[in-house]
């Protein structure tokens, strides 16, 4: 059996994003470390679970994405059924 592992950012008061949904604060300032290790993460992960919203906007982003973490998104982006 695999291991279920969440990942989710969420404020101390239980917010996942602003009043109007903004996500801005999430990823202010991610440095080399951090990133290093979420980006291995990624590469680790046998599947991505998310809801509809977020993988639209996920699909929209990573593709043309420069960010570290744009080569793990868009490996698993590219494994969908048709």
């Amino acid at each position: 059996m695999r291991k279920l592992i969440l990942q989710m950012q969420c404020s101390l008061d239980g917010f996942v994003s602003g009043p109007n949904g903004e996500l801005d604060w999430i990823f202010p300032d991610l440095d080399a470390e951090y990133a290093a290790w979420g980006v291995e993460r990624l590469w680790r992960a046998g599947a991505h679970l998310m809801g509809g919203v977020t993988f639209r906007d996920m699909a929209a982003h990573w593709p043309s994405s420069t960010e570290p973490y744009a080569a793990p998104m868009n490996q698993s982006l590219s494994r969908l059924p048709d």
